[in-house]
């Protein structure tokens, strides 16, 4: 390896003091930042990928050059997700290394042990909770470089040390330099100075990061793979190991190895591997030369044509070059390089796509001459067969490109691709270079109803390349402006190929939409750090903050001699161009725009960017205005009212997000009191003239703001237009060079049509009446227009009266002032002028048809008996007027009948859709009335499409949309359906049933031609499924589920299934079972992630109505509480049903009382728990999905702090005797050392199931209620018991040799050695010599136990606890040991008769205790025939681990008998005790426990010494260090009986240890459950070889 050349000094500025002085403030805050980074820099990655598809599988290498900031770092951390990492291989600068890596993902799954559930979901959420983007460090990117800062990992789950070998150890590593402003191209050009890792990895089980499409068996769609993102750090560690930091940009390079062809990719198997006898011989060994087999059967059925596409990579960067492997002819490598870019920008896409040159097809020469080196170079790939779609879809994209040029600046790469892939989540994904875009987005030349929200989403993929990925948000809180800024770009190039009407009426609409919604909302500022949370808080900061900015740019341009804040835009972005590798010029901050915006104007926006960036919430306007005569001036009085009493209740749509909001602690903003800046106010006084004046809006009057407004007309007054018109009919008697009025003006204006008697007879219309008319002719002005300009968000109630809002209406020619007279007659009472006014509206063509749709949704209020139902004559005779032929009968009866379809005019067509939906919103005696019904039938049934060149089937799907709701009543509470509930005997009835049934069969004629003719994305389906559920959810027709459950089949399209979904959750079907297992099994094991995510939030839609009480089939009916009061009135419900009210009221409003409510009515519902948990173990989804459905489990069910713990059951070890069998004849007999006998046992293991002996647990007595002294103890011992012999009955084979260790704490006094027994007998005598007195210090043990011996075997202890004495010398073992056998003892006198374990010497037999035989000595104590034993022990070291119940309970005295068997599992090491382990009882001994135990050895209170219990040891055993032989297990002759002689394998009774006072009680405990298995199958590893 090179030697490093010596490290530089680095030149590092001080940094500069805060704004108020506090220069502390700024070191702590570097401090801060150093902690939270890590001290390297990477300078450059390479990754060298090779893609799997038929094994769903990459493997690569990743390469990182890096710097490090100083010379003291012994390793690095990186990132890396559900990767194997080769760690054998890891090197740095060509010399392998040490790395550890462990998989985060690993958390995702439980523990094979443990018996989880639902109720258990904060456990599982602990563990994954390191995963989860709560609060990562976020460091800003332009302070990293100046202050040394590095860069923040997101896991470091791989550490790669940076130690190298010995002969490079002396030589310095290099560290970062920084002396001049260009440091950062000087360091990226010196990569030979930095450091290189070359990482190796593997991902087969791959969850996030990549989405392999059409590779599994039900997947019809053209295999392809592309890479997924998201907003927070993670998922790109999840392809490729790297630094998961987006403030680490640097140069890329991609190589990336797959298949040239579709139909390499999927080689078919050899013809031996016939998949028909596959199943026949699935359990047959492979042969050496054969392949293995695909994994689940993976083998794609292609034709011919589809095996010869080939296959192309598009990637993020610039196309480097390509080449065939030059390993394997059937792949090539194409790489790709990436000048400066973060890992989250990384993308991908690998498939047989089609290119499309878009900015050679839609480009004109002389355009691309005019923008010279600006214009960019667009492509477009898809899928085969669907260049078409690309084409007419992406025309507008060259457009927006040659627009965004010149207007805001050169586009910062080389060219821009655009992918469409299938199953992509959000619509588009902007990355470096290049945007995934879904194919939901591609329509064909003839649909046309689709084609503004597409484009508008698709040149938004184009704008946020600017915004977003060449220039980035320096802090979380800054992706307000990354976010605001690419909509408003797209917004403006909208208006130029949509017009200003549509620019403008957009606005307002979504103006009034972000007023509705942001209510209880956190500000821009502070939604940044929230947006991992969930889409819907992108979508609002995306609906707020171009918004905003187009405010901001309204009050910037209308000062004199300012420019808006587009040249702002422009001039970052040339900058970011010019200086694409300096992080201050590649990010924005909020501090930073809003110093570039004070550049270009001289308004201040300070209060501005307090109201509307730091705050929340949108202002509501209440103004009063009049006219005072007096001084001329008009009064007006502002007052606002944002903040007061609002209370926004909580739909199904908006639920999750507010329990996620609340679960995470997003707090809403802080409202102003008082919005503040200038307003524009127009007021058109009476001559028509508009004066428009500036005033500005202030907090200093608390009662609102007063303005007085100079009058500037005095004679002139407006006239209607119909006086006009009646001038005008006169005017051919009248010379028109006599002069007129002075006072009066006449103009045109709109809505002037339908102005003749004859048409206000035909049409039903109305005029004000004699007492508005004098009103309105003593009206100084016409109409005020309040923020003309359109500078405010805001909610604008004033008290004008209907005709000013009806001229605002008719003679302003500004979209958003009638868009305002609209809404306020929308919210206005039923009137025939208001009919009369929105008829006028809809018939006048020049009004946009925004505002004419909504004159039309409005029509169907106007249909009411007092007003003799003219709303709907209207709407029928608008139709007619447009889109109908009428013709006249012989009898003179007219009739129409529906034009051909002509949809040219995509004005005319929005109003030809909108009024059938209104005609059937009508209603007559409940119902839509015969006459709207048979007209919607009649639209349908004469559609006619012949020679129109668009496609009519949205419009076909809005009037079944429309027949579907005629039939809906305006309130039925029946018991049955309505249709059963009808009268066939009366005629209305007879009808009604026979227009359903038509209407029905209509919906099942359109379903049908779905099938065949493939409308738009299934549209025709879908429509019919909403029709019927809608139908069944009203009651109007039976609910059939199985109308829905047919289209869930996986061959069905990813719409119609969804769909599907949404109907049998909408008529509450999650109640049953089946429809839940169902949804929750599709929800987490589709292959599809856009499916999983769409059916998720249905999911949540029906939580939410059971959470509301809509879904009344999860709980029961309760009982009506009937009372009756002293007078003898039936109460029916009284206080009870009203607090019942009350509470489910309090749902909808609070989240809170909404989630317990629904834990409320979920309680019990095992199933539910089952299914949902079920679908929680799912290999298919990934981390945000595990995480979705943890926290929807918590707000579900109630936790549970108990875990069922499943371990395996003890060893146990048996031995057998091997029989002899005849030798064979050439049989050579071993060479033995010690000739002698031999013996041959077969050693075998096998769980033990059962406890030897099960004892019950005494509670020990209950303290006495006064505590008093302990009682005395007589400190004289006790007189000796003459001497008495003890007869042991001990198994007839003495033990197989190997010494014994005594139990934990014995004394160790010596061995004891006897001479071996000349002859072999069935039981000995052993006489016990005479116990010395206790002394005094232990004249307060237990009571002696009775004169009966209980044989058992010790468990195994590796080292002595503290306290014993260091073992003796073993005896010598003698030759007997060697072949497991020993002579027989001399046979005595006839031994006392052994009794069982049942014998009893008392009256009670459960009572009788038991006494332990001990030994004395460390280890070692005679044996039956004076040879050592040996007591295996087994270490217990976690004693922090146990619970804490498990640890109190040691620490508390014992009863002196146990009667109970305990499991504990086995832990390695040993920490500070020994767990003692016994047949009858495993439970570990602490050190406080091990050091109360009475010391085997010495003398008790009844001079009596106890011996050690003892067991015989388990095969394998290690030698003692003594010198001793192994142990030789036990035969089966010599094993205790556990069923004839219990005493000899169950417990015997030991004195109680002292133990310290148990500690005082806390907060509740968390119980841990075991639960014992078997695990017979897997062998021991203590099982010999």
């Amino acid at each position: 390896m090179p030697s490093a050349p010596a490290p530089a000094t680095a030149t590092v500025a001080a940094p500069a003091p805060a704004p108020d002085g506090d220069f502390a403030s700024v070191e702590e805050q570097v401090i801060k930042w150093r902690d939270a980074c890590e001290p390297f820099i990477v300078i450059r990655q390479e990754v060298d990928l090779e893609v799997d598809f038929q094994n769903k599988s990459i493997k690569g290498t990743s390469t990182i050059h890096l710097f490090l900031n100083h010379d003291k770092i012994d390793e690095v951390l990186f990132d890396a997700r559900q990767c194997n990492i080769d760690l054998d291989n890891v090197t740095v600068d060509g010399v392998r290394t040490r790395a550890t890596y462990s998989d985060p993902y690993g958390a995702l799954d439980a523990p094979d042990h443990w018996q989880i559930g639902a109720a258990q979901h904060h456990v599982m959420k602990k563990r994954m909770q390191h995963l989860t983007p709560l609060e990562r460090p976020d460091v800003p990117i332009v302070k990293r470089v100046p202050h040394l800062l590095g860069c923040v990992p997101a896991d470091g789950s791989l550490v790669v040390s940076l130690n190298p070998p010995e002969e490079f150890k002396a030589e310095p590593r290099r560290k970062l330099v920084i002396k001049t402003s260009r440091v950062e191209k000087d360091a990226l050009q010196e990569e030979q100075g930095g450091i290189k890792i070359s990482i190796p990895f593997t991902s087969k089980n791959i969850r996030d990061g990549l989405q392999f499409v059409g590779v599994d068996n039900m997947d019809m769609k053209y295999p392809h793979v592309y890479t997924r993102h998201s907003i927070e750090p993670g998922t790109a560690a999840c392809i490729f190991p790297c630094i998961d930091d987006p403030g680490s940009r640097h140069p890329w390079r991609i190589s990336i190895k797959f298949p040239k062809t579709l139909g390499e990719a999927f080689p078919e198997p050899p013809p031996a591997q016939n998949t028909e006898l596959a199943p026949l011989n699935s359990n047959r060994k492979r042969k050496a030369d054969e392949p293995p087999p695909s994994p689940s059967g993976r083998h794609l059925t292609l034709s011919e044509e589809d095996k010869m596409l080939d296959m192309t990579v598009i990637c993020s960067g610039n196309y480097a070059g390509e080449q065939v492997d030059p390993n394997d002819g059937s792949k090539k490598i194409m790489t790709f390089e990436c000048q400066s870019s973060c890992a989250q920008h990384i993308s991908f896409a690998i498939g047989p796509f089609e290119t499309v040159n878009l900015w050679h097809e839609f480009r004109t020469e002389e355009a691309d001459e005019k923008l010279g080196a600006n214009a960019a170079k667009i492509y477009a790939y898809c899928l085969p067969g669907r260049v078409a779609e690309v084409l007419h879809t992406c025309h507008p994209i060259v457009t927006a490109a040659d627009y965004f040029a010149p207007e805001f600046g050169k586009y910062p790469f080389e060219s821009y691709k655009m992918v469409f892939v299938e199953d992509l989540v959000p619509d588009t994904v902007a990355a470096t270079s290049m945007s995934l875009c879904s194919t939901r987005l591609l329509y064909p030349e003839d649909i046309i109803d689709p084609e503004i929200e597409i484009t508008r989403k698709l040149v938004h993929a184009l704008a946020c390349q600017y915004f977003g990925v060449h220039i980035v948000p320096n802090e979380r809180s800054d992706l307000w402006l990354a976010v605001g800024i690419p909509w408003f770009m797209t917004d403006l190039f909208m208006r130029t190929i949509c017009g200003n009407n549509w620019y403008r009426f957009h606005l307002k609409t979504l103006s009034d939409k972000l007023v509705e919604t942001d209510v209880n909302r956190p500000s821009l500022h502070a939604l940044g750090k929230h947006l991992h949370i969930g889409d819907f808080e992108l979508d609002f900061m995306s609906l707020k903050a171009p918004l905003v900015l187009f405010i901001l740019d309204q009050r910037m341009s209308k000062i004199p001699g300012s420019t808006g804040i587009v040249r702002v835009i422009s001039n970052m972005v040339s900058n970011a161009n010019i200086r694409n590798t300096d992080p201050e010029a590649t990010t924005i901050s909020t501090a930073e725009f809003q110093k570039s915006c004070e550049k270009k104007t001289a308004y201040r926006p300070e209060e501005f960017w307090k109201q509307w960036v730091y705050g929340a919430g949108c202002p509501r306007f209440n103004i009063r205005q009049r006219f005072n005569k007096k001084n001329l001036n008009v009064d007006i009085i502002i007052e606002q009212t944002q903040g007061v009493n609002e209370v926004k209740g909580i739909n199904k749509e908006d639920f999750w997000r507010e329990y996620q909001e609340d679960l995470n602690h997003v707090y809403a903003g802080q409202v102003p009191r008082v919005f503040t800046g200038p307003i524009t106010i127009r007021i058109h006084e009476a001559d028509g003239t508009p004066y428009e004046h500036y005033q500005v809006i202030t907090d200093k009057e608390k009662g609102g703001m007063p303005f007085s407004i100079a009058y500037n007309t005095k004679y002139k007054r407006l006239k209607r237009t119909k006086k006009a018109q009646a001038s005008a009919a006169n005017a051919s008697n009248i010379d028109k060079q006599v002069p007129q009025e002075d006072d009066v003006v006449y103009f045109n204006m709109f809505g002037d049509v339908l102005g003749t008697p004859k048409d206000a007879a035909d049409w039903g219309l109305q005029d004000w009446d004699d007492d508005v008319q004098r009103e309105m002719d003593q009206e100084s002005y016409e109409w005020i227009r309040f923020d003309c300009n359109f500078e405010w968000l805001c909610e604008t109630m004033t008290d004008m009266r209907g005709y000013m809002y009806l001229a605002q209406l008719q003679q302003d020619r500004d979209v958003v002032a009638h868009q305002d007279a609209m809404l306020y007659f929308k919210r206005g009472r039923r009137h025939g002028v208001a009919a009369t006014i929105e008829t006028r509206t809809v018939m006048d063509r020049r009004y946009y048809h925004g505002i004419r749709t909504m004159a039309i949704e409005d029509l169907p209020k106007q249909a009411t008996e007092e007003l003799n139902y003219i709303g709907l004559a209207q709407l029928i005779m608008c139709y007619r007027s447009f889109f109908c032929k009428k013709t006249v009968s012989k009898t003179g009866q007219a009739q129409f009948s529906p034009e051909v379809n002509d949809f040219q005019d995509k004005a005319q067509y929005n109003v030809q859709c909108a009024i059938p939906g209104a005609i059937a919103r009508t209603r007559k005696n409940g119902r839509c009335s015969r006459d709207g019904r048979a007209f919607l039938m009649e639209l349908l049934l004469f559609n006619n499409n012949d020679g129109n060149e668009f496609s009519d089937e949205f419009f076909i799907a809005k009037l079944l949309e429309a027949l579907a709701t005629s039939l809906i009543p305006e309130n039925y509470d029946g018991k049955e359906t309505l249709v059963d509930s009808l009268d066939m005997e009366n005629e209305d009835d007879r009808e009604f049933r026979a227009f359903v049934d038509k209407t029905i069969e209509q919906i099942e004629t359109y379903r049908r031609m779905d099938e065949y003719t493939f409308t738009y994305q299934n549209l025709w389906t879908r429509t019919a499924m909403d029709c019927k559920m809608r139908l069944m959810k009203a009651r109007v027709i039976r609910v059939s589920p199985l109308e829905f459950v047919q289209y869930l089949q996986d061959d069905n399209s990813d719409l119609v299934r969804i769909k599907a979904f949404d109907c049998l959750i909408e008529l509450n079907m999650l109640s049953k079972t089946p429809i839940m297992k169902l949804l929750l099994s599709y929800m987490t094991t589709d292959t599809s992630p856009y499916v999983r995510d769409r059916l998720f939030k249905i999911f949540c839609r029906g939580i939410a109505a059971v959470a509301f009480g809509e879904n009344k089939s999860f709980q029961p009916e309760p009982e009506r509480v009937v009372a009756v009061d002293e007078s003898g009135l039936i109460i029916d419900g009284g206080d009870a049903e009203i607090s019942q009210r009350q509470r489910e009221a309090a749902r909808t409003e609070d989240i809170i009382k909404a989630i317990a409510a629904l834990k409320d009515e979920l309680k019990g519902k095992t199933e539910l728990q089952t299914a949902i948990w079920s679908a929680f173990n799912s290999s298919v989804i990934g981390l945000r999905e595990k995480t979705q459905l943890l926290e929807i489990c918590a707000a579900m069910f109630e936790p549970e702090d108990s875990l069922l713990i499943t371990m395996d059951y003890p060893k146990a070890w048996r031995c057998t005797r091997t029989p002899d069998v005849p030798r064979a004849k050439n049989w050579v007999a071993p060479i033995v050392r010690n000739p002698g006998k031999s013996l041959m046992m077969k050693f075998y293991s096998e769980n033990r199931t059962k406890p030897r002996v099960t004892r019950e647990i005494e509670e020990p007595p209950a303290p006495t209620a006064t505590a008093g002294p302990p009682p005395a103890t007589d400190p004289r011992p006790e007189a000796p018991k003459p001497e008495t012999t003890k007869k042991i009955k001990i198994s007839s084979r003495p033990s197989f040799g190997g010494s014994f260790t005594g139990s934990p704490g014995a004394a160790s006094p010596g061995p004891s050695s006897l001479p071996p027994a000349p002859s072999r007998k069935n039981s000995i005598s052993i006489s016990a010599a005479p116990r010395p007195a206790a002394p005094a210090a232990q004249a307060a043990s237990p009571a002696p136990l009775p004169d009966s011996i209980a044989v058992r075997p010790l468990a195994r202890v590796s080292t002595p606890l503290p306290g014993t004495p260091p073992p003796s010398a073993l005896p010598k073992p003698s030759s007997q040991h060697l072949n497991g056998t020993a002579k027989a003892a001399e046979k005595k006198p006839k031994p006392l008769k052994k009794r069982k374990s049942d014998d009893v010497e008392g009256t009670n037999n459960n009572e009788r205790p038991k006494k332990v035989a001990k030994t004395s000595g460390n280890g070692v104590r005679p044996g039956a025939n004076g040879r050592p034993s040996k007591v295996v022990t087994a270490p217990f070291t976690s004693w922090s681990k146990l619970p804490e119940r498990v640890r109190r309970t040691l620490k508390e005295p014992q009863p002196s008998q146990s009667d109970s068997i305990h499991a504990t599992p086995k832990r390695p090491g040993n920490l500070s005790g020994t767990a003692v382990v016994t047949s009858g009882s495993a439970r570990p001994l602490s050190p406080a426990s091990a050091s109360g135990l009475q010391t085997p050895g010495t003398a008790t209170s009844t001079g009596r010494t106890e011996l050690p219990k003892a067991r015989k040891p388990l095969p394998g055993s290690a030698p003692h260090p003594s010198g001793g032989h192994p142990a030789t297990p036990m035969t089966s002759s010599q094993r205790p009986n556990s069923t004839t002689n219990g005493a000899a394998g169950g417990n015997a009774s030991t004195p109680a240890p002292t133990a310290p006072d148990p500690e005082p009680k806390t907060a509740p405990r968390k119980v841990l459950k075991l639960k014992i298995k078997g695990s017979s199958s897997t062998p021991s590893r203590r099982s010999p070889q």
